[in-house]
């Protein structure tokens, strides 16, 4: 571990503890759609919310029910779609980024923790008088900045380190950022008993890095190639709460160049093997499309199942999961450890 600012303590990637960094609860809810783009229905949608006024508590733009440790819900998805894509870099973020926070002895004292000091635990040049923060420079002092640069970042989600990509990277962070959830536990007769919100990010920001800079020269006309981000509380208390997949694991999916791929992969390995051993491969995908908030095409199943049985070697060697061609069709066998 090592600070530049002796109230910090930065945490390399390469130090941090193998923790979850997915939740079941979000995962058996399948609210980042399995495609890479918007649909036309999806942005038909969007359009005709917005002309409505948007979306509100009781007009949510998807919803689905699920059933998590013997409880039903319904979770309501708000603002705007998410993509499989969103979830991979929110995913990469959680399981990749150095991690910034007050020490204990000056959280204990009540210090508080602003984004200038962020800023200077990365750049040794203390960033440029034009990305000083003069409104919100106070975060909550408990809480963990996660710091990445977009190469990396763009690297650990499979994708090439452009000018472009990073664009659409940033686009996709202030979308986690403002779209949200209301989850509604279900009575048995299938009405709200309770909702609680759900975000993704509390805040974030795009910086400029002068330390990457090769010459030792400064460039005005520099771009953002650093981003910093705060997961929500409420989200890191659902991965707490029902936690699965080892950061160090997060690498396997990024295998997989489909999109839908990585989402079922994400939703099947969600699932305790003791449930999952045996059980058939149309049930799994059954199970899935049913999970799944907003509507897919005609052809997704087939073409989700001849994609899942072209990668199935891989698969088995990532997940520990077997497509077997038996008598009940092709059954899923778990060949790990018991």
């Amino acid at each position: 571990m090592s600070s530049f600012n002796t109230n910090l303590i930065v945490t390399s990637e390469r130090q941090r503890k193998n923790r979850f960094i997915s939740s079941r609860f979000i995962s058996q809810a399948t609210i980042f759609h399995p495609a890479s783009r918007l649909t036309p229905t999806m942005q038909s949608k969007l359009i005709e919310m917005a002309k409505g006024g948007g979306t509100a508590p009781n007009s949510p733009l998807e919803s689905v029910h699920i059933h998590c440790e013997d409880k039903h819900y319904r979770v309501d998805l708000h603002v705007d779609y998410l993509l499989q894509p969103h979830r991979d870099i929110l995913e990469a973020m959680l399981a990749y980024a150095a991690t910034i926070q007050l020490n204990e002895a000056s959280y204990s004292k009540g210090a508080r923790l602003t984004w200038a000091q962020v800023y200077q635990a990365i750049d040794n040049k203390k960033g440029s008088k034009s990305q000083h923060d003069h409104f919100d420079s106070y975060i909550s002092s408990d809480a963990t900045v996660l710091s990445m640069s977009l190469s990396e970042l763009a690297t650990r989600i499979g994708v090439s380190p452009t000018q472009k990509n990073y664009d659409q990277i940033q686009r996709r962070i202030t979308q986690l950022a403002t779209t949200h959830l209301i989850i509604h536990e279900l009575s048995h007769e299938q009405q709200s008993v309770s909702k609680r919100p759900l975000a993704f990010v509390q805040d974030y920001r795009f910086y400029y890095n002068s330390s990457h800079l090769k010459s030792g020269r400064d460039n005005e006309n520099h771009g953002t190639n650093h981003v910093f981000l705060i997961p929500d509380k409420r989200l890191l208390q659902t991965i707490r709460d029902h936690g699965y997949c080892y950061r160090l694991d997060q690498h396997k999916i990024i295998h997989y160049t489909k999109a839908s791929v990585r989402s079922f992969l994400k939703y099947i390995t969600s699932y305790q093997t003791e449930l999952l051993n045996e059980k058939t491969l149309e049930w799994a995908l059954d199970s899935y499309l049913h999970s799944i908030a907003s509507k897919v095409g005609h052809s997704f199943r087939n073409s989700l199942k001849k994609d899942l049985l072209e990668n199935a070697t891989q698969i088995e060697q990532h997940f520990n999961l077997r497509f077997q061609y038996t008598k009940l069709g092709i059954q899923i066998i778990y060949t790990g450890e018991v």
